[in-house]
C-alpha cells in the first residue's frame, strides 16, 4: 500500500496530483472539466452535525468522565493494540509495516487538521468497491490509536452491508439495526482493542438503512453510540460514494472525508464524481492513492439504487 500526500490544497491534506493523474489516467474528452487538481474548491457546508467547536474543552471533559466507566466495561476483543494486525484476511499494518509507517504520516497529518478544524468524525470511502477503503479505515485508527492519548471509535457505517468484523476476523456483538431502533442500548454495538480503540461494528445488515439514516430517531440513537464512549476521533468505514445513496445520507454527519483510490482500477473521472458528490456538503480532505496488490473487492452485495 502506497501513501504519496506531498501536496495540498485549500489547507486539506492532497496527493500530488501530477502523479495521481499519472496513475489513473487521465482521459480527457469534448466538455469535461481540468483534471482533479484544478476543480474548485470545497464549501464546508456542514447539514445537521453538532458543532464539537462551541461545546469547549470543558463540556468535552464532562462527557469523558460519564463515558469513563461504559469504557472499562466494553469486551476486549483483544488487550494489545499491536495484536489486531495479525487477525483476519487484512495485510499487516503494524508500526513496523509499510502501511503502518504511510498510517502514521497520515495521522501527523490529519491530527493536525482536526486540532486546526475542531473536527472529530472523519469519513472513509471510495469511488467504488474494491479500493481498499475499509483497509485503510482500520489502519488509519489503529495507527491514531497508537498514540494513547487519544480514545478513537472505528465504526462499520456500511449499514446495509457490513464486513469490517469479518475482515479482521472478529465476531459482532449484535446488530446495528437494534441500536438505530432504540431497541437495543448503544453500547451493544461496541467492542474494544487496548485501551484506546474502540469498534461499533455489526452482525447483520440494517434493511432499508438509507431510509432509516434520514429519520431524526436513527440519527440521534448513531450520535447516542458515538457519544456514550467520547472518542477523541471517530472514523467511520462508509459504503461508496457512486451508485450508493447511503453514503449521501450520511455525510452531514460527517466532519470531512477522505477519498480513497485504487491506482489499478479508479480513474480520474471517478476522482471528479466524487468531488461532485461531496461539493457542498463536506470538505473532502484528500486522496489516498491504494496500491495494493488485493484487487478483490470485499465480499458485499451490490445495492441497487
Amino acid at each position: 500500500m502506497g501513501l504519496e500526500s506531498v501536496g495540498k490544497r485549500h489547507g486539506f491534506l492532497m496527493v500530488n496530483t501530477r502523479i495521481l493523474q499519472q496513475r489513473l489516467g487521465w482521459r480527457a474528452e469534448d466538455g469535461d472539466t481540468p483534471p482533479p487538481g484544478a476543480t474548485a474548491a470545497h464549501r464546508p457546508v456542514l447539514q445537521g452535525r453538532v458543532e464539537p467547536v462551541q461545546r469547549g474543552v470543558a463540556a468535552r471533559g464532562n462527557r469523558r468522565g460519564a463515558a469513563e466507566d461504559l469504557w472499562a466495561q466494553l469486551p476486549v476483543i483483544e488487550p494489545v493494540l499491536a495484536r489486531l494486525a495479525g487477525r483476519g484476511r487484512v495485510p499487516a499494518f503494524d508500526r513496523a509495516s509499510e502501511t503502518g509507517a504511510a498510517m502514521d504520516r497520515l495521522r501527523t497529518q490529519l491530527t493536525r487538521v482536526l486540532a486546526e478544524k475542531g473536527w472529530r468524525r472523519i469519513g472513509i470511502t471510495s469511488a467504488t468497491r474494491g479500493a481498499g477503503r475499509s483497509f485503510v479505515a482500520t489502519a488509519l485508527a489503529v495507527s491514531l490509536a497508537r498514540l494513547e492519548t487519544l480514545r478513537i471509535l472505528l465504526v462499520d457505517a456500511d449499514f446495509e452491508a457490513p464486513g469490517l468484523a469479518d475482515l479482521l476476523g472478529i465476531e459482532a456483538p449484535g446488530a446495528m439495526d437494534a441500536v438505530l431502533g432504540g431497541t437495543a442500548p448503544p453500547e451493544s454495538a461496541l467492542l474494544r482493542v487496548g485501551t484506546s480503540l474502540a469498534l461499533a461494528f455489526s452482525n447483520a445488515p440494517v434493511p432499508q438503512a438509507t431510509e432509516r439514516l434520514l429519520a431524526p430517531d436513527a440519527i440521534l440513537s448513531m450520535r447516542a453510540l458515538i457519544d456514550c464512549v467520547a472518542p477523541d476521533v471517530v472514523i467511520h468505514d462508509l459504503p461508496p460514494l457512486i451508485d450508493d445513496t447511503l453514503t449521501q445520507a450520511l455525510l452531514p454527519q460527517l466532519d470531512a472525508v477522505l477519498l480513497v483510490a485504487d491506482g489499478t482500477r479508479t480513474t480520474a473521472r471517478d476522482i471528479l464524481a466524487c468531488e461532485r458528490l461531496l461539493e457542498g456538503q463536506v470538505p473532502m480532505l484528500g486522496v489516498i492513492l491504494n496500491k495494493s496488490e488485493d484487487k478483490t473487492p470485499r465480499d458485499a452485495p451490490r445495492r441497487r439504487v
